[in-house]
């Protein structure tokens, strides 16, 4: 996992070592939501020279249909989202067209699941839970499902992640303004 996150940020071109990285990850915790998340990051458009919509979109998708019930995992097509719309953004993308985003026909399935499939699951709760959190109540407030993020924010309390805040003009206000 170490491994992964410093080829990431040092934007190492290496594809053969993250491809064993990610072989040994997989082999020693075929679960694991951080390396999921690095992976998914090393194949966002931001990565230069390696990126792209279409890999980073079908890991996610691929990962979440896979990932156990009550898994965090299903919530990859979510981050997958968020990239996509700092992506548009970064590319000049006015914030309205970025926000159709997440109101094409898959962004509601892929809450729909992040819900059934993770929020309302009786898994055990976990380190990143509150990251997590933070990243379903932002999807249903850019769907504008208000009535299901009330619950999620109720979990959240005052606890604001940076990440995917951070992706909004104003994050503190926008995190207050929806909680």
């Amino acid at each position: 996992i170490a491994l992964l996150s410093l080829m990431r940020s040092t934007r190492a071109p290496a594809l053969r070592h993250a491809h064993a990285a990610w072989n040994e990850v997989v082999a020693r915790d075929p679960w694991n939501r951080f390396a999921y998340h690095e992976v998914l990051h090393h194949l966002a458009p931001s990565a230069p020279g390696r990126g792209s919509l279409v890999e980073m979109t079908h890991f996610a998708r691929l990962s979440a249909e896979r990932a156990p019930y009550g898994s965090p995992l299903v919530l990859l097509p979510l981050a997958a989202r968020v990239e996509r719309v700092a992506h548009s953004r970064r590319s000049g993308t006015s914030e309205f067209v970025s926000a159709i985003i997440w109101r094409e026909p898959g962004a509601a399935q892929e809450i729909d699941t992040a819900l059934d499939r993770w929020f309302r699951a009786d898994a055990p709760p976990r380190a990143q839970a509150l990251a997590d959190l933070n990243l379903l109540a932002f999807a249903l407030t850019r769907a504008r499902r208000t009535a299901e993020a009330a619950p999620v924010f109720r979990r959240i309390g005052r606890h604001m992640t940076r990440y995917p805040w951070n992706s909004v003009s104003d994050p503190v206000g926008t995190f207050l303004h929806w909680r």
